[in-house]
């Protein structure tokens, strides 16, 4: 059986019966098809650096405007090193119908490349699925699909399933994505921090006064700037 569902919220079990009963169960027990909301969704990746929550963003390895110097926190430890428990659809939201794949889907020449490997060997994308896995075949929707909806949608994917396949490619589409989308949120809440920051902490920068310019001359020394920058 699969541990990779986290958190109380669960589909409603006439659903879970009804996917069993035209699905029918994998060779290890578990159900063909399963409806799972997304943000339930786990699997073990490769990790990051590890920064103490009450540190913003600016703080965590940042530069500190108001000091002219780089802040000195450091990540409390680095996992890069190390496989982590990590939301497997950080950027999506609802529910998600999966289909189980069996080990034969999944290439191990790929799955243990040394570009796909940390530098102990270990698989980025975590353990090897020996036992087949679940990969996304529908979704997100915002709510419980019905058994007509599911029964629509499933026929429509037999229909086409010779273009359908679990693959180490689109595991590793899908790790990029996920890294991605919580890159690109990371940057869009340090960007709303700095324009903040500089409205409320940096008026000096654009203003003409005496005073603002004795201020950037003392930043611009700090800095290693030589050149003059006050008014």
């Amino acid at each position: 059986m699969h541990d990779d569902i986290r958190g109380v919220e669960r589909c409603p079990s006439t659903i879970e019966d009804y996917l069993l009963s035209i699905g029918g169960q994998t060779p290890f027990g578990g159900p063909m098809w399963r409806l799972v909301l997304a943000r339930n969704v786990i699997w073990k990746v490769a990790g990051g650096k590890v920064w103490d929550e009450r540190l913003s963003l600016a703080e965590r390895g940042g530069f500190d405007f108001s000091k002219g110097i780089p802040h000195e926190n450091r990540p409390l430890r680095d996992e890069s090193d190390r496989l982590v428990e990590q939301r497997r659809y950080p950027h999506i939201e609802g529910w998600i119908l999966q289909r189980w794949f069996p080990a034969s889907a999944y290439s191990k020449a790929q799955w243990f490349a040394p570009e796909n490997c940390l530098p102990d060997g270990t698989p980025k994308l975590g353990p090897f699925p020996e036992c087949g896995d679940y990969e996304t075949a529908g979704g997100p929707v915002e709510r419980v699909p019905g058994k007509q909806e599911l029964y629509e949608f499933i026929s429509r994917y037999y229909q086409q399933l010779e273009s359908r396949k679990g693959s180490v490619e689109a595991r590793i589409r899908e790790a990029v994505n996920a890294a991605e989308y919580e890159r690109q949120r990371q940057e869009k809440r340090m960007r709303v921090f700095a324009d903040e920051y500089v409205q409320d902490k940096c008026s000096y920068l654009q203003s003409s006064s005496l005073e603002a310019g004795r201020i950037r001359e003392q930043v611009a020394r700090r800095c290693g700037i030589r050149e003059h920058v006050g008014n």
